[in-house]
C-alpha cells in the first residue's frame, strides 16, 4: 500500500467515525426526546446547556434556514470532493488527513439527515441567558468546524516553516 493510500485511509477512518457518533447521537435524541423538548443532564447546568430536539433545513448552527435542497446538493458535492481531494493528495502533513476527515464524516452526517429527514437534527444548546443563546447544533456541524479550524492552522504553520518559504531574490 502506498504512503498516499495509507493517508486516504485515515480519512475515511476519521469520517466514518464522525458519521457513526453523529448518527448515534441522533437517534438517541430522536428515541429519547420528544421534537421541541429539552433536557438537561446536568441540572446545575440547565440555564447554559441542555439537549433540546430540533431540526434544522438550513446549514450549520441554523445559518441559511429554508435552504434544504441546494444544501443538500453542496453536501453532496462536498462528500464528494473531499473524497476525490483526499485520495489524490499525495504528500501533507496528517493533520490535513484528519481535517479533511473530520470535514467529510460531518457534512456526510447532515446529509445523510436530509436525505432521510428532510432537515437536520440538531441537539446541542448552549447559552448564556435566554437572549444570549448560541444556534442549536450537533456533532457533524462541530466536527465541520474544528476540521476548517484545524486545516486553516496546519496550512498556516506548514506556510511558516522555513523550508517552505521562498526568498524574493
Amino acid at each position: 500500500m502506498t504512503a498516499q493510500r495509507r493517508w486516504f485511509w485515515l480519512v475515511l477512518l476519521v469520517g466514518g467515525a464522525v458519521l457513526l457518533l453523529d448518527r448515534l447521537t441522533k437517534l438517541w435524541v430522536l428515541k429519547n426526546i420528544p421534537l421541541y423538548e429539552a433536557w438537561a443532564p446536568i441540572p446545575a447546568l440547565d440555564p447554559y446547556f441542555r439537549i433540546v430536539h430540533t431540526t434544522n433545513t438550513g446549514a450549520a448552527f441554523g445559518l441559511f434556514r429554508g435552504g434544504g435542497p441546494i444544501l443538500m446538493v453542496i453536501r453532496a458535492v462536498a462528500v464528494l470532493a473531499i473524497l476525490l481531494y483526499s485520495y489524490r493528495l499525495e504528500r501533507a502533513p496528517v493533520g490535513v488527513y484528519a481535517a479533511l476527515g473530520l470535514i467529510l464524516g460531518g457534512a456526510a452526517g447532515n446529509l445523510w439527515d436530509g436525505l432521510v429527514y428532510g432537515s437536520v437534527i440538531d441537539f446541542l444548546d448552549f447559552r448564556l441567558n435566554e437572549r444570549l443563546a448560541w444556534p442549536t447544533f450537533n456533532v457533524a456541524d462541530s466536527c465541520v468546524v474544528l476540521g476548517v479550524i484545524i486545516l486553516v492552522i496546519v496550512l498556516w504553520r506548514q506556510e511558516r516553516r522555513p523550508d517552505t518559504m521562498t526568498s524574493p531574490t
